[in-house]
This record gives C-alpha cells, sequence and structure tokens, in this order.
C-alpha cells in the first residue's frame, strides 16, 4: 500500500512539472498619436517622438469614439491606446476619448 502512495505520488509530481504553469504575461498599455493604419500595421508617435509599429490582426478590437470600429478609420494624429499581451500581440486599440465613454458608463 505504501509503494502504491508513493507510486502515485511520484506520479502527480512528475505531471504537474510538466505543465506550464508561468503567469500570463501582463498587458502593456502604448499611447500615441496615428502616424499611419493599413494594411494590418498600426504606426503611432509616442510622447517622446520615438515611432513605434504595431501588427493589428482581424482579432484586435478596434474602439473610435466610444464604437467599434477599424483599423482603416483611424485618422492620421488622432491620439490612440494600444493595448499588447506578450511581446507583440495587439489586443485593443481605442482613441483616446475613448476614456470619457469609460468614465460615463458606470
Amino acid at each position: 500500500m505504501r509503494t502504491l502512495r508513493t507510486y502515485f505520488t511520484i506520479l502527480a509530481l512528475a505531471t504537474l512539472s510538466s505543465l506550464n504553469l508561468a503567469p500570463a504575461a501582463e498587458p502593456q498599455i502604448h499611447k500615441g498619436t496615428v502616424v499611419s493604419a493599413s494594411n494590418g500595421q498600426l504606426v503611432l508617435k509616442d510622447a517622446s517622438g520615438k515611432e513605434q509599429t504595431h501588427l493589428v490582426s482581424r482579432e484586435t478590437k478596434v474602439t473610435i469614439n466610444g464604437r467599434v470600429g477599424r483599423l482603416e478609420e483611424l485618422k492620421m494624429s488622432t491620439q490612440v491606446r494600444v493595448t499588447t499581451e506578450g511581446s507583440d500581440k495587439v489586443v485593443s486599440i481605442a482613441t483616446i476619448d475613448d476614456d470619457k465613454y469609460l468614465l460615463t458608463a458606470n
């Protein structure tokens, strides 16, 4: 009985150690002004004047003035907030004025 218990304990520990239990990457927020937005790419200029290019997928949620939008609808010089996960996966893009919609929705 003791041997069987030891066997199952070792088996359970081996199984748990093989699982990837790493915590999910924290979302990153990037704010800037739109330089261009087309062909699955968003180019921003941040507060320091540095340009950042983000690849945008079909799954990326785009919100313009509190409404669902498309990447191509973002106009040059519009202030936006880009949320990414991991190193470069763009999860959402929202115009900065959407902050007021978030505050009034509560």
